[in-house]
């Protein structure tokens, strides 16, 4: 009897680590979901963001006379909004200090050279070559922008934060806001006579170029848009704007309506 009530004990005991190994080897396969999901709204940003990137964007131009382009300028009376501009190279400096440096020794009358730049993302730029040289232009806090002027009198420049250059970046000095600061104009001048022109829209808080506007208007119209000599917008997606011509004589302007449209 005693052995009988041993064995069924030890069966008892040997089954009691047979079901325990069981739940083990479950849990294992099955782990508890123990990470962190994003909430609902983090992903929904995410797609809307993807979404805004994968959209294209295109422009339809017509030419308008002096009379249609002023009539709609005085209905909009179009506010620019001013951009704060830094142009004193000690104010300059002390603002850009472990982002920029100058060439003390390379000067341009009273502009520095610029020597090596440390963009806020850690990517780093340098010059060492000195007809490699650019010199300062201004600073634009607002904007992060570091301008500066190369041979022929370029502009070349710099967005801080995140290294993209001049042809992503272009001259603030050009840039013209839509209303609601959805878009806005840019461009840069290309050195000897002439600017090139993009069109930036704001995605996740950065203004990406969506659209060459030079290139697509000459594609549309025939005409080389060399350069802009005042522009305004009316709503979000429409922009008027003059070509310009300067002539010893006197100035040539013709008048354009400019819609920015998705493409489909």
């Amino acid at each position: 009897m005693k052995n009988t009530f041993t064995s069924f004990l030890l069966l008892l005991i040997s089954f009691g680590f047979g079901l325990q190994s069981c739940k083990n080897e479950t849990e294992n396969q099955n782990p508890t979901k123990t990470e962190i999901q994003k909430p609902n709204d983090s992903l929904k940003s995410v797609s809307v963001e993807e979404s805004e990137k994968m959209v294209e964007y295109a422009i339809s131009v017509e030419e308008i006379d002096s009379l249609q382009y002023h009539s709609f300028k005085e209905k909009t009376a179009p506010i620019k909004k001013k951009i704060t501009k830094i142009t004193d190279i000690n104010e300059a400096k002390k603002m850009l200090k472990g982002i920029v440096e100058f060439d003390e020794k390379n000067t341009d009358d009273e502009y520095l050279a610029i020597k090596k730049i440390h963009f806020r993302n850690g990517k780093k730029i340098g010059y060492t070559n000195e007809w490699d040289y650019f010199y300062f232009i201004a600073y634009y806090p607002e904007e992060d922008i570091l301008l500066c002027e190369g041979g022929h009198t370029t502009d070349i420049s710099f967005n801080l934060k995140n290294g993209k250059e001049t042809e992503e970046t272009g001259n603030p000095d050009v840039i013209d806001f839509s209303p609601k600061e959805n878009f806005r104009l840019n461009g840069h001048f290309e050195g000897q006579e002439c600017y090139a022109y993009f069109i930036q829209r704001k995605i996740n808080n950065e203004y990406v170029k969506i659209i060459q506007l030079d290139k697509e208007f000459e594609k549309l119209t025939k005409l080389w848009l060399c350069t802009i000599g005042e522009s305004f917008w009316a709503d979000e997606n429409t922009l008027y704007l003059t070509e310009t011509e300067y002539f010893e004589d006197g100035i040539k302007s013709q008048f354009f309506k400019v819609k920015i449209v998705e493409k489909h």
